[in-house]
Formats: C-alpha cells, sequence, structure tokens
C-alpha cells in the first residue's frame, strides 16, 4: 500500500488550513507527525494505517489548530491514494469516535474497526504479472517487479480502458488513459498541468481507431509498441538512477517511443511532446530536491537532539514545499475536495 511522508501531511494542513506552507510548518510539531508517520509506515492493511494515523493525530494533536479537522483530512487523504474512500456519516458516531480517540477511551484496534465498517469502494490492485506478455522472459519479469504501486495501477487501468472500449490489445493510448485515470502521480499531474485530458483523449481513440465490437474476455496482450514503452520507462529509470519505475518514467518511455497514438493524441489536444517532456523533467528534478530537502531536514533534526527549530533549515524546507506546492494542482483538487467533505459534514475543530 501507498504510505504518506511528512511532506504529504504538510501539503494537507496548508490547504485544509487555507495557509501558506510557511504558516503550515509553524502551526505543526513536525516531531509528533513524524513519530506517527514511522509507526504508520509498520502497517500495511489500508484500514489499519489509516486508524494508527488518525489516533496518533487526533491525540498528539500536532496541529495548533483545527487538529481534528486536519487530522480527519489526512487520513482521508491516506485512503484515497489507496483508491479507497471513508464514508463519514453519519456525522455524530464518527464525531464520537473522535472524541474518544482524544480521550483515551477509544484504542486503534476500535477505531480500525470503525472504519473497516465505513471503508468505500476499495479498488483491489491487480498484479501487473497478470497483464504480462504470454510467456515473459525473465528480463521482463525482472521489469515488472521493480513497477511502483502506481504504475501497477496504471497498467491495471490500461486494461480497463481498453475493455471499456472492446479493444482485443492494450496500446500506447491505453497506457496513456491509464496514466490519466491514475490520477496522483508524478505522470498525471504533469499530463494535466499541460492540458491532456482523460475525455480528450478517449474521444480522439474512439475517432481515430473506434470502439471494438465484442467485449474482451481473459488474457488482454500488449502490443510490440506498447511493449516497448515498458522497456524504454525501465531504461529510464535506470538512467535517472531510481531502482523503481514511476508513473514518470512511463510517461518518459511514452514519449521517447514517440510513434504510437498515444502521441498523436496528445499533438492532436494542442500539446507539443519536446513542451510536455521539459515540464515532466523540471517537475522529477523539482520532486527529487523536495525530496532531498526532507531526507536532509530529517536527518539534521534526528542528530540535533530530536528538535525541529533550527532557522535556516526551515526556510530551506519552506522553499522547496513552495515550489512543490505551486507545481501540484492535483494535490490542491484533492485537498479542495476533501475540505468541502469535511465541511459538508460538519465536523468541529477542536481548536
Amino acid at each position: 500500500m501507498k504510505h504518506l511522508d511528512l511532506y504529504d501531511v504538510l501539503a494537507v494542513a496548508a490547504r485544509v488550513l487555507e495557509c501558506d506552507p510557511a504558516a503550515a510548518i509553524r502551526r505543526t510539531e513536525l516531531d509528533v507527525v513524524d513519530a506517527v508517520l514511522r509507526e504508520v509506515a509498520k502497517l500495511d492493511d489500508v484500514v489499519d494505517a489509516g486508524a494508527a494515523l488518525l489516533s496518533g493525530l487526533v491525540r498528539g494533536r500536532p496541529f495548533s489548530c483545527w487538529n481534528r479537522r486536519v487530522s480527519v483530512a489526512v487520513t482521508l487523504q491516506l485512503v484515497a491514494v489507496n483508491r479507497c474512500d471513508l464514508r463519514l456519516e453519519p456525522v455524530e458516531e464518527f464525531d464520537d469516535l473522535l472524541d474518544r480517540i482524544r480521550s483515551g477511551e477509544a484504542s486503534p484496534s476500535a477505531v480500525a474497526e470503525l472504519l473497516r465498517a465505513r471503508l468505500i469502494s476499495p479498488l483491489a490492485f491487480a498484479s501487473l504479472a497478470s497483464f504480462a506478455l504470454e510467456g515473459p522472459t525473465w528480463e521482463e519479469t525482472v521489469m515488472y517487479e521493480k513497477f511502483s504501486d502506481a504504475a501497477r495501477q496504471v497498467v491495471a487501468l490500461a486494461q480497463e480502458q481498453a475493455r471499456d472500449l472492446y479493444h482485443q490489445y492494450i496500446g500506447t493510448e491505453h497506457l496513456l488513459l491509464g496514466l490519466l485515470e491514475e490520477n496522483t502521480g508524478v505522470a498525471a499531474q504533469v499530463l494535466a498541468g499541460c492540458g491532456v485530458s482523460a475525455p480528450a483523449v478517449r474521444t480522439f481513440v474512439e475517432q481515430t481507431v473506434g470502439r471494438g465490437q465484442d467485449e474482451s474476455s481473459g488474457f488482454v496482450p500488449f502490443t510490440p509498441r506498447a511493449k516497448k514503452v515498458l522497456e524504454l520507462s525501465h531504461k529510464v529509470s535506470l538512467q535517472l538512477g531510481s531502482d523503481r519505475i514511476g508513473t514518470e518514467h512511463l510517461l518518459l518511455g511514452l514519449l521517447q517511443e514517440g510513434g504510437g497514438l498515444a502521441a498523436q493524441a496528445i499533438v492532436k489536444g494542442g500539446t507539443d511532446l519536446s513542451h510536455l517532456k521539459r515540464q515532466l523533467m523540471q517537475t522529477i528534478e523539482q520532486r527529487k530536491r523536495a525530496e532531498a530537502a526532507v531526507q536532509g531536514f530529517l536527518t539534521e533534526g534526528a542528530q540535533h537532539s530530536g528538535t525541529w527549530v533550527t532557522h535556516d533549515r526551515r526556510r530551506h524546507l519552506v522553499g522547496e514545499l513552495n515550489t512543490i506546492l505551486d507545481e501540484n494542482e492535483r494535490l490542491h483538487e484533492e485537498i479542495t475536495r476533501l475540505r468541502q467533505k469535511l465541511r459538508a459534514h460538519d465536523i468541529d475543530p477542536d481548536d
């Protein structure tokens, strides 16, 4: 499953509190958040992880204002990135749970039991191996094992798109639709920022090759061109020094291949492939710098009596966080949705 990191929590807090990153950092006890995240990272079940996260944040009160509201929003974000949703109503029952967590009456197991009953539409992560070409080589098997959860989900969604269009194959166009529908990765963020949308791509595909006649059943193979994209994504991930193949590498592989229906759909929509690649590389580099800054911040904090008050390190983290937040429109939309959901259910802040 996917876990949140310190940056994710700060980003959620900034959006929910409607403040800039610097203010979010000032209003957050980072040591408390870091301790909670370390415990949550030990869990591989989304409900257990959500219960530990919600319990730790509500009880630890790391946010100086609206702690309850931010804690719920962060938990919803964890659930959302694992392609699930959480029913908050009846609000009175959920509010009572938060009260019991705060007072210490509700154990993590009790919280998990309630969250499990409220989990909505979990989308199963299919194994990428089930989408491999018949008789994959040893090299292909190794490559598939390097795919991140998000990249595996892209392939699963690509198969869904092929089935929805009654196509008997997975082409580059289906991989592009999978990248767009995955909606949480770097690729989806950059594509959206460059004006590439799933409805426009789907319309182009239907107008160009049409819909199939018969519903797909069983094995749906990759086309040679789509298989080439996967191979290129593996190569580019190695070139960029990554030991995992992420959605950004899939998009780079697709752009590097450049001759499939996906590339045609992007150009037809008015986006220049070279411009898209530049934006993608810029975002990858920005994420690397931000991750390095946060990691350095955490490491230095651990080496200096566990405090988080060094002005220069805070200023550096603020600068990197601002850069990423400015680029991350997807996150902005997601947190806006979560904030609206909280307000609709009138969950009381405990500031």
